[in-house]
């Protein structure tokens, strides 16, 4: 039985450079992403399926605001503006316990879309982390894979949205999971 394997040095391709890499695409990644370029700064989103939401377009949870009732303070931001735009263009509906509204998942797919597009951040679909870029201690980008190969992508910030902490675990930072 084989225990490892070995690899070959390779040469990994620099295919993109920005100033801030969000890696994960789910609401959390999703807002912080479109937070960075509304604040001016040149901004990339990569997420490893091909479109932007997370849970919302691929698992179906229906939204993030269930709590939301009568005469409760309700946070504002960009996680609202999902629910407004997804409403506003006729991609959700009366939440039945709650006063928030219900995500159309695959509507969700177009409102991200046109959020990203508006923002101006530059979309990297297809790309799975396989590795962060350690540089001094620091994480300056990551190693990607997709059907063009192996690739990187460096940053000068990295924000790890992989609602795993996946980046970071892997850059050998301690994380703690909770027991299944």
């Amino acid at each position: 039985m084989i225990e490892s394997i070995t690899e070959a040095t390779r040469q990994t391709p620099i295919v993109h450079k920005t100033q801030v890499l969000v890696v994960g695409s789910g609401p959390g990644g999703l807002a912080a992403a479109i937070a960075s370029s509304r604040a001016g700064i040149e901004t990339t989103l990569l997420e490893r399926y091909g479109c932007f939401g997370g849970n919302l377009t691929q698992v179906g949870v229906e939204g993030f605001a269930w709590y939301r009732h009568e005469k409760t303070i309700d946070s504002e931001g960009i996680g609202i503006e999902f629910e407004e735009r997804a409403k506003s263009m006729d991609f959700a509906s009366p939440e039945p316990q709650s006063i928030s509204h219900a995500i159309d998942g695959e509507g969700f797919k177009y409102v991200a879309d046109v959020l990203v597009q508006e923002a101006e951040i530059t979309p990297m679909l297809h790309r799975t982390m396989v590795s962060p870029i350690v540089e001094e201690g620091a994480i300056r980008g990551v190693i990607v894979e997709s059907k063009a190969g192996r690739e990187a992508v460096l940053a000068e910030v990295v924000i790890d949205a992989t609602g795993d902490a996946d980046v970071a675990c892997r850059a050998g930072a301690k994380v703690h999971k909770t027991p299944t």
